[in-house]
């Protein structure tokens, strides 16, 4: 299939997902953009239901189960969301969000986390350090926005995350560890537990800290006096990593 128009069903579908986060969240679907990580999608072994690609892109052999369009680079750059398009775009089904309260494991808790792509590069460092998943409290980026999916590097399809109340969360068994100024090292983080960061600008939210069993702080010998959320996150996702290797 070959289309011309803004005004092609399709076309329209696809930019609503790219800007609308409850149109994703009703659809249960959302969009991504790039040859390479289609690749790594289907290397995955998760079959995209749509795949738009412009004219002369190369594509990798698709499953029978996903459709194909072919569309003008003009109209490429006029439905994708992001500054950069790559020539191709595709639509995946949002995965069934992690468990919650969780029973066991290692989680990340995003607590208002606004900049999509700090949500998706912390999605690739949890995927990298063998995290359970992560959750989000409402306020936060989507996950499955374009910028977030495009950070979070292949990890949105294989990692579990997804929203849920904090309530929810820590009605279960796992205790909770707040990342903040003044608290104490990294060191014997339990392999079951979650690990909450706050947002860019606000930090943790005072009434998730009350509920902390333990606060985490990064010792800094130098002058900066903080950290982004995502460099934080790297360097607690190693140190709790090393743990759980002894």
């Amino acid at each position: 299939m070959f289309i011309t128009s803004r005004q092609n069903p399709l076309i329209k579908h696809l930019r609503r997902l790219g800007a609308d986060a409850a149109y994703r969240r009703e659809q249960g679907l959302f969009l991504a953009d790039g040859r390479k990580l289609l690749d790594d999608v289907l290397k995955s072994g998760v079959v995209p239901c749509q795949v738009v690609a412009a004219e002369g892109v190369p594509l990798p052999q698709l499953p029978d189960a996903a459709k194909l369009a072919a569309v003008p680079a003009a109209l490429m750059d006029a439905v994708s969301p992001l500054e950069s398009p790559q020539g191709v775009l595709f639509v995946c089904g949002i995965p069934a969000p992690p468990p919650a309260p969780p029973r066991s494991g290692r989680w990340l808790l995003l607590d208002r986390l606004q900049d999509p792509g700090n949500v998706g590069s912390i999605l690739r460092t949890a995927e990298a350090f063998a995290l359970d998943g992560v959750y989000l409290t409402p306020g936060s980026a989507d996950p499955f926005s374009p910028k977030a999916v495009r950070a979070a590097m292949g990890a949105t399809f294989r990692l579990s995350a997804g929203f849920a109340p904090v309530e929810e969360l820590l009605s279960g068994p796992l205790p909770l560890a707040v990342a903040d100024m003044g608290g104490g090292n990294l060191s014997g983080l339990e392999n079951d537990c979650i690990v909450a960061l706050g947002s860019e600008g606000q930090g943790i939210a005072p009434g998730l800290k009350r509920k902390a069993n333990r606060i985490l702080s990064i010792p800094m010998p130098g002058k900066a006096e903080s950290l982004g959320v995502a460099a934080a996150a790297a360097i607690i996702c190693w140190a709790w990593s090393a743990t759980a290797r002894k």
